[in-house]
């Protein structure tokens, strides 16, 4: 128990409540956490909200990131696992509700064991709008492993075992990883004495037996075993355990019965019945009749002794086994196989499964049969729960990852030995992320879970459908009629899609793309199969979605010469064969070079100029873009010492950039090695960066705008928030999409919207820039309108830096 971070706890709600000026106010973010966690900052999160419950991560400590198990800055609530999420969840929504500290204990399942972690929630106001909480750990206060969770619920003696290998590899002795009260008892040691202990240090004269071999060999080959093993004690009792072993890849689940007293003789049963916990009954070889039962199986089955002592071995299986379970011989110990387990009926009509060990031993001077009966009920439900769990998704209840590649991997063998088809389909559905963040992640899990049921609705009986994770899912579909029949299962999906779900009273409108590969034609292994249809869902998707595409070798063809492209970019940025063009931004009033905008170019040896539309998300994509940025800032700030001092030059910058956390720094470097004057420089950015919707993110253009930089806003107009975003930072420039401004005198929504725009920016004292100007009537429109600035092929095109210095001086407006 970690009481460092109980005081913590204590601390942080104290200064949470020093803070607090009045009933229902909530201290503010900076007062709450800057400079105020010390000690305890390692244990923190902070956490966006939308005012009712958790959005995303904005930051948090090494110890919270540890707890959790990976990075968090900007890390999405709802991906993460469902027992996680609903511990933040409820205690996040009982802070807010409360506008007070809250508390509870997440409890998840992580690698074998059960954690339970306690959360305290500190709600903080927000200058930003809605409310931010702070969340501490307060340390793992009990850790309790899953197999021991499994032991505890049964009186059976049980242990799991871990493999101690040489370093050639072979099995010499076993770890004791856990045991419960049962098996402590059999071993006549306590729990913490035993637990994690060698087994040839607990079992005297271990070595001298076959039980390490036997261990050995179910390890060996898998699967199941049993068998009897003896041994004896300090005090030289010899002790008989019957074994059944379990393997679990290096670990063995080992259920204990101790049959000592069955291997003893007729003098000493009855002591065995009297006191042993197993249920046991003794029985004639021949009728079947139950001569004598122990007083535990009594008590576990129900029945009194005097009805025991009435029925037959077979009036204890189910009535619908009876007949099968008669043995062909009619000896009772042909009936209880000690190699399987069969069912029993109790008195109360439930019925178990058991293991039975039976022995023929002299009772009352005849032979008769001595069994011991193992309760293995809970054990088989646990097993078979956990590995439901362990192949099925808990949202959907559909296969997952793991159980949809065994069946894809066993279909695939299947028509190699037999032949046929096996469609593999790949689906991706649009709006999980609107639903998420309009209306709560609640109803993202609701419209998870009516798309599964709309997948399955479009099934034949022999199809699988199963959830990969997050939005997608995949099908495997054995078709009949070739092409044909995959195809019109894609048809049933789109269309199914194509209807609006209800979400919570609410509709939404969704969609399916779908990309179908199909073997043996287009891949005969489950790697490539996948690979095959993951292009062909690409495809669907950057044809608009709401559709599907078959897998071609042309798609493949695309992907290689992409990975090409990819190589070559990577040689030219190490090789310094990238270069920047600047084209000119004219003031309209003035008819002056105001700036000029850097523009990253690329000559490919063979293919020419590559566009930048094709490069540069080449470059997100595959994290080179940090690097080129700041090449261009610290190249193009050069640029610029050299013109005249009324021209500035203007950057654009990836929202990648933003995420390093260094921009701030790159951008101060750029400055002063290239001796440039902050105003001078321009940076400009899309509405994409302020999507982050982060602290960081707002932090990193504030001090940016402290330096002197001007901050402008680039391609205006064309996101679903645009004003949102100028009432959250003040921009200095606004720059009107080249889209509208083609459309100028042609149609009257572009005309209206830039006449909007620049009247929007006159009135918040922002400079308006239209950008890809063409032809004097646009320039004369634009100019009408109010518009500031202007830049396109109209004025110039973008040139390299040497040829900067001859425009600035012959430059000329064309409109004079």
């Amino acid at each position: 128990m970690d009481t460092d971070a109980f005081d913590g706890a204590s601390a942080l709600q104290q200064r949470w409540q020093a803070l607090q000026t009045s009933p229902g106010c909530l201290p503010s973010y900076e007062d709450m956490v800057l400079g105020g966690l010390g000690r305890h900052a390692d244990n923190t999160a902070l956490v966006a909200t939308n005012g009712q419950l958790p959005l995303a991560f904005l930051w948090g400590g090494a110890r919270f990131e540890r707890w959790l198990g990976q990075e968090i800055q900007s890390l999405d609530i709802g991906g993460l696992p469902a027992d996680v999420v609903h511990g933040f969840r409820e205690v996040t929504q009982d802070a807010l509700q409360s506008l007070a500290p809250a508390t509870t204990h997440c409890i998840r399942a992580r690698q074998g064991t059960i954690e339970s972690t306690g959360l305290l929630a500190l709600p903080l106001a927000n200058r930003q709008g809605t409310p931010l909480v702070l969340l501490f750990i307060e340390g793992v206060t009990s850790r309790l492993d899953l197999v021991d969770a499994i032991f505890r619920a049964t009186n059976q003696g049980m242990l799991a075992l871990s493999a101690v290998r040489d370093h050639l590899g072979e099995v010499f002795d076993f770890t004791i990883l856990a045991l419960n009260e049962g098996a402590a008892r059999l071993l006549q040691k306590p729990v913490a004495e035993v637990c994690l202990k060698r087994l040839s240090s607990v079992v005297p004269n271990l070595a001298g037996t076959d039980g390490l071999k036997r261990l050995s060999q179910v390890l060996g080959r898998g699967g199941t075993d049993s068998f009897e093993f003896a041994y004896r004690t300090s005090s030289g009792k010899q002790i008989h355990f019957k074994l059944e072993v379990g393997c679990i890849g290096d670990l063995l689940a080992i259920t204990l019965a101790d049959i000592s007293d069955v291997k003893a003789s007729e003098t000493s049963a009855r002591l065995l019945f009297e006191s042993n916990p197993v249920p046991m009954w003794l029985s004639d070889p021949e009728s079947l009749r139950i001569l004598r039962v122990n007083d535990a199986a009594v008590a576990h089955y129900g029945y009194s002794r005097g009805q025991f002592e009435g029925m037959t071995l077979l009036d204890l299986r189910p009535p619908g086994e009876r007949e099968a379970a008669h043995p062909t011989i009619g000896r009772a110990y042909d009936l209880e196989d000690q190699n399987s387990s069969s069912c029993h009926l109790r008195a109360d009509g439930s019925i178990i499964e058991v293991n039975s060990f039976a022995r023929t031993i002299t009772f009352e001077g005849y032979s008769a049969v001595l069994t011991a009966a193992v309760d293995v009920t809970e054990r088989r439900q646990a097993e078979a729960r956990i590995a439901y769990m362990a192949h099925h998704d808990a949202l959907t209840d559909l296969p997952n990852r793991v159980l949809f590649r065994e069946r894809l991997e066993a279909g695939l063998s299947d028509i190699h030995r037999h032949g046929g088809e096996l469609a593999l389909l790949c689906i991706d559905l649009d709006n999980l992320k609107l639903v998420n963040d309009t209306l709560g992640h609640p109803a993202g899990d609701e419209f998870l879970r009516q798309s599964a049921t709309r997948l399955r609705s479009c099934l034949e009986n022999d199809n699988l459908v199963a959830r990969l994770g997050g939005d997608e899912f995949a099908i495997l579909h054995r078709p009949s009629k070739g092409l044909q029949d995959v195809a019109a299962l894609a048809v049933r999906i789109v269309n199914a899609f194509n209807k609006p779900f209800l979400i919570h009273g609410q509709k939404i409108l969704s969609g399916a793309s779908i990309g179908i590969a199909v073997a043996p034609g287009d891949g005969g292994t489950t790697d490539y199969l996948l690979r095959n249809a993951d292009m062909a869902l690409y495809s669907a998707k950057a044809e608009g979605g709401r559709t599907y595409r078959l897998f071609d070798i042309e798609m493949d063809n695309r992907l290689q010469a992409r990975q090409v492209l990819e190589q070559d970019l990577r040689q030219a940025f190490s090789e310094g064969r990238l270069d920047i063009h600047y084209q000119p931004i004219v003031s309209l009033h003035a008819g002056t070079i105001t700036a000029c905008e850097a523009l990253l170019r690329w000559l490919h040896p063979k293919h020419g100029y590559v566009s930048p539309a094709e490069f540069v998300p080449l470059a997100e994509d595959i994290g080179l873009i940090e690097p080129i940025g700041e090449w261009v800032l610290h190249q193009a700030c050069r640029e610029a010492a050299t013109w005249p001092e009324n021209i500035r030059v203007a950057i654009n910058l990836s929202p990648a950039q933003f995420n390093s956390g260094f921009l701030v720094d790159y951008v101060r470097s750029a400055l002063s090695r290239a001796t440039l004057d902050p105003s001078r420089l321009e940076l400009e950015i899309t509405e994409s960066v302020l999507l982050l919707k982060n602290d960081s993110t707002m932090s990193a253009l504030h001090q940016l705008r402290d330096l002197g930089v001007r901050i402008a806003m680039d391609d205006f107009g064309t996101g679903y928030s645009s004003l949102s975003y100028l009432r959250a930072f003040p921009f200095d420039k606004i720059k009107i999409d080249r889209s509208f401004v083609h459309e100028l005198g042609n149609n009257k929504h572009s005309t209206a919207i830039i006449r909007a725009i620049t009247g929007l920016g006159k009135s918040l004292g922002n400079t308006t820039v239209a950008e890809g100007i063409e032809t004097i009537e646009q320039l004369d429109y634009l100019r009408a309108d109010g518009c500031d600035e202007v830049q396109g092929f109209l004025l110039s095109k973008p040139v390299p830096a040497a040829e900067l210095k001859d425009k600035f001086a012959t430059w000329k407006p064309e409109w004079n």
